[in-house]
């Protein structure tokens, strides 16, 4: 699916529509998609009531897309509908999905930057730690491509294992090219599988999340009864580190020195 650029003119359109349109009855049964291209419709239009319904429920049909097949345009479409649709901690966390499944992307890198430029406050943008951090050197190749290279790299490998088995290789050379085919087949599937290997390591140990609240005040401890953390609250789109989680509460970092506990619903990990 072809990722829709969000951009600075579009952002101002869509802010200062004031004109009114009807919205369809039905749109259930459209595609993201189509409630993408609807909803842009009616902003033109004027509509932008409407038009919020619609970004919504094309952002949630992106993402439930997106989990299932985890693919950057998914999440890139999504993230582009939630912003639109003024859910900009949903949008800027679908669109950190998105640049860490390709992150030379140039369009999702834009996006991102003009996502994070609607938040109400500055805070600090958190990097991906561990294997997160060498894992886009290989995401020049998306993982289900890699995925398919690693399979047919073993079905080489293992037709050159049959072959040197139970073919009649009495020629020389006949041998010295099943060889290398084994050996080339060994190395494109233990390549590529360990970089899909990689890929899900890093997004389970990726502790990167962004507050989606519209505001939150963290706590010193997991419970309304502590004294806050800090003096101001955090609003939606602030990007942080999750360090622990207890029932229906999450301990944050935003940095070094400053951390505290949130409602577990106020914040949502990348992964």
């Amino acid at each position: 699916m072809t990722p829709r650029r969000f951009t600075h003119a579009t952002a101002v359109a869509l802010c200062f529509g004031c004109a009114h349109a009807n919205l369809h009855a039905d749109t259930t049964n459209e595609t993201p998609q189509a409630q993408f291209d609807e909803a842009m419709r009616l902003t033109q239009e004027g509509s932008r009531d409407d038009a919020r319904v619609l970004f919504a429920n094309s952002a949630d049909g992106f993402s439930t897309q997106a989990q299932l097949h985890a693919s950057a345009g998914l999440w890139f479409n999504a993230g582009n509908a939630f912003v639109q649709a003024g859910d900009t901690g949903r949008g800027i966390a679908a669109l950190l999905r998105a640049q860490a499944l390709a992150p030379a992307d140039a369009s999702i890198a834009a996006n991102l930057e003009e996502a994070r430029r609607t938040r109400e406050a500055l805070t600090p943008t958190q990097e991906p730690q561990g294997i997160a951090r060498i894992a886009p050197s290989w995401r020049f190749i998306a993982e289900p491509m890699r995925a398919w290279l690693a399979l047919l790299g073993w079905g080489v490998f293992w037709t050159g294992v049959c072959a040197l088995l139970m073919l009649d290789l009495s020629r020389e050379r006949a041998r010295g090219a099943w060889k290398i085919a084994l050996a080339t087949g060994a190395l494109l599937g233990c390549t590529a599988g360990a970089t899909v290997l990689g890929d899900r390591l890093a997004r389970s140990g990726d502790a990167r999340a962004v507050i989606i609240a519209r505001e939150v005040l963290p706590k010193k401890g997991n419970g309304e009864s502590f004294a806050p953390a800090v003096e101001d609250a955090l609003h939606a789109g602030a990007e942080c580190i999750v360090l622990s989680t207890r029932p229906d509460w999450t301990e944050i970092s935003l940095s070094s020195d400053v951390r505290g506990w949130v409602p577990s619903a106020a914040v949502e990990r990348l992964w």
